[in-house]
């Protein structure tokens, strides 16, 4: 927002001192320009600077709130979006659903030249779209509730939008698995539910996004025909500078606001971590997350560091020999693997850590599942030299080829081209005639 004070530096009188030269300027440029002001709007024409070049869009994306890219996986996912998009020439809006300005995230956008709607601006999320729905040629709603709640008023208010639910991963899988685990009767009941809630969205939607091709597969079989796209986890690839000797410790990263991960620290302390004690007594843990709750504080010892939430983690990522990821339900792809192998930083991982993430055990990454295995694989990591540079190399090129910013930026060019969303329109026209 600008403010221009008319006349404090130069007055107002354009007769006399250096007001004067405004209007002896404005004819000089005019004659120098005349042929390319010609092509551009009459002054005050805002209209016009409101068009944008054929082919590219106009797209509004809605979020449960401002992307926090140091606090969890699928903040940072979404900031790699809404950072590749106005690079590909869209023009992108983006509302938090909280419509809370949570420093210094929005400026963070705004920076990248995002324009951040919130409070004190507009005072509701419906009243936006009603008022300026009809401008956008793209809306993304993200998560299934985002979508659940403003689909219909999208529906209503943006009949010209290409709509995409962009599910961050599938909230009713990671639901169903657990509830497997728990064996808990809600559990089951909130699973069945989540699922009937994401596919309502899918069917209403003109295109769903999901973060593997796993997941795509699975929605297939249910939902034959509809669109499902794959947008994966986006991660800067931070070729490492720190040798194997000059390495020790291992951690665990990610945000306790999400359930799989506390249940994975609380499993690795209980049943892992004490076997890999018998043979690492002097290697440190670190438990590396925002909003850690007080059963995960109280794990905190000399050799057990919980450090909250880290704003830079390349520090640690420089220091460590390895992370761990012994989830035991979840669903998506796994922001803490991603993270690790882009900092060249090798992984062990229960399999449902690496589902869907094409990785190979021993190639790749270590996968283990009972604690026994998962500490034999760890310790072996951990004194392997050899294992742990082939590991190393073998994260930082799948990283490269599955996750960097250009492969996100080759399947986003495409998704938002012009022929793609055309034919996500008339998919949806003849759904309507038929």
């Amino acid at each position: 927002e600008v403010f221009h004070f008319e006349g404090a530096t130069g007055g107002t009188d354009i007769s006399t001192g250096t007001k004067k030269h405004q209007e002896i300027n404005r004819k000089a440029f005019a004659a120098k320009w005349k042929e390319a002001l010609a092509t551009k709007p009459a002054n005050g024409d805002v209209a016009a600077l409101e068009q944008l070049p054929q082919g590219y869009k106009r797209i509004l994306v809605i979020d449960h709130h401002l992307p926090m890219p140091d606090r969890d996986s699928g903040s940072l996912r979404m900031f790699q979006i809404l950072t590749i998009l106005p690079h590909l020439g869209h023009r992108v809006s983006f509302i938090p659903d909280n419509l809370a300005n949570i420093p210094p995230y929005g400026d963070d956008l705004r920076k990248r030249g995002i324009e951040v709607v919130l409070r004190p601006h507009i005072k509701d999320v419906t009243n936006y779209i009603e008022s300026h729905g009809r401008k956008y040629d793209v809306i993304i709603l993200s998560r299934c509730g985002t979508a659940k709640k403003h689909i219909a008023a999208v529906r209503l208010h943006a009949p010209q939008s290409h709509v995409i639910f962009d599910t961050v991963d599938l909230h009713f899988l990671r639901a169903a698995r657990e509830a497997e685990l728990t064996q808990k009767v809600e559990s089951r009941t909130q699973a069945r539910e989540t699922q009937q809630q994401e596919y309502a969205v899918i069917n209403e939607a003109d295109e769903t996004w999901v973060v593997s091709v796993a997941e795509r597969e699975l929605l297939l079989q249910d939902l034959p025909g509809k669109q499902i796209e794959v947008v994966s986890n986006i991660v800067d690839i931070e070729t490492p500078t720190t040798a194997f000797a000059d390495r020790a410790d291992f951690l665990f990263i990610g945000s306790f606001l999400h359930p799989p991960n506390v249940d994975a620290v609380l499993y690795f302390a209980k049943e892992i971590y004490p076997l890999i004690a018998q043979h690492l007594p002097t290697a440190k843990f670190y438990i590396i997350g925002d909003k850690a709750p007080p059963e995960v504080v109280a794990l905190a010892s000399n050799n057990v560091i919980v450090t909250g939430a880290v704003p830079d983690v390349r520090p640690f990522f420089e220091s460590v020999k390895l992370s761990v990821a012994p989830l035991r339900f979840g669903a998506g792809v796994k922001g803490k693997i991603n993270q690790s192998m882009a900092f060249g930083v090798p992984v062990v991982a229960t399999s449902i850590a690496v589902e869907g993430m094409s990785l190979t055990h021993e190639e790749d990454v270590l996968v283990a599942e009972a604690p026994a295995d998962f500490a034999r694989n760890l310790v072996a990591l951990y004194q392997s030299e050899e294992m742990w540079n082939r590991l190393s190399e073998n994260g930082l090129t799948k990283a490269r080829s599955l996750y960097s910013p250009q492969v996100a930026r080759e399947q986003l060019s495409r998704l938002f081209s012009d022929e793609h969303t055309s034919k996500s329109l008339h998919r949806r026209a003849l759904a309507v005639a038929g």
